[in-house]
């Protein structure tokens, strides 16, 4: 990997500007855990962790990409424009009446595998895709990106018991672990208490990183590559990374910012008339 720190810390800022602009625009969004992701979803497309063309989305040998997460969407679109997944006539359709960029992803969108809406899904269909890439021989890896409240749905522990009795060492589960769901903090001894070594007993590599930090996302994807079991990887991440009154805040999981927040977030993501 090239692991170019200073490139993916400009692409960052921009997609964190590009998603306040997109949601003040539309009108709409989750600005709070799309900004919690954003260095998570930079590493993989960047930097060559996930491995799929632009020009050959459906490529049977590609890496396959599944955000159960979905409504975090404001921080991928800017990703699959940059890209070339998607147009810049289809990317300004987000939110508008009859469009068909959402505030959730769907399969029409090139570059994306799933619908997502209803949680607890995610894991269970890369551990699926990961099944049947091992069956083809095919060196595809499964990459999931959940949410840490996600974790409340069984069907992810069930996805995790059956990735561990397949040996599935192609399949990678990042959580975003920001604390905080639609209306609560999320600190819940009983899930994430002792976490890693929780995983190591489910037999899955598991490695607890600060999900802003690029030296441990890309240390993680390292030994991911290497590892002959699946790979969890626990990123601690802040609700609303990149402006101040936003970050660890229950409010902006889809609150919309008033006319002088707007001013404020521009300020400090550094927007001015020339990146809008």
């Amino acid at each position: 990997m090239l692991k170019d720190f200073k490139n993916l810390k400009i692409i960052a800022s921009e997609i964190r500007i590009r998603a306040l602009e997109d949601a003040i625009r539309a009108g709409k969004g989750h600005l709070g855990g799309s900004f919690s992701c954003v260095e998570l979803l930079a590493s993989l497309y960047y930097d060559g962790f996930i491995r799929i063309d632009p020009k050959m989305p459906k490529d049977p040998n590609r890496d396959y990409f599944i955000m159960g997460k979905g409504h975090a969407c404001l921080a991928l679109y800017p990703i699959l424009l940059d890209l070339g997944f998607i147009s810049k006539e289809r990317y300004f359709e987000y939110g508008k009446n009859g469009s068909t960029l959402g505030g959730q992803l769907d399969v029409t969108i090139p570059g994306v595998e799933y619908n997502t809406g209803s949680l607890g899904h995610a894991l269970g269909i890369c551990a699926g895709i990961a099944k049947a890439a091992q069956m083809d021989g095919r060196d595809s890896r499964a990459i999931a990106l959940i949410g840490d409240a996600e974790c409340d749905e069984g069907a992810i522990w069930e996805a995790i018991m059956y990735a561990a009795q397949q040996k599935l060492n192609n399949l990678v589960c990042i959580i975003d672990r920001n604390r905080l769901s639609v209306t609560q903090v999320i600190e819940s001894e009983v899930l994430f208490g002792d976490f890693e070594a929780k995983m190591n007993l489910f037999q899955w590599d598991c490695h607890v990183i600060d999900g802003h930090n690029y030296n441990e996302i890309f240390e993680a994807f390292d030994k991911a590559t290497l590892a002959n079991k699946p790979t969890m990887i626990l990123a601690n991440t802040i609700k609303g990374k990149g402006v101040s009154f936003m970050e660890n805040d229950v409010k902006w999981h889809h609150t919309m910012p008033s006319e002088n927040e707007i001013k404020i977030a521009r300020e400090e993501l550094g927007i001015t008339s020339d990146n809008i």
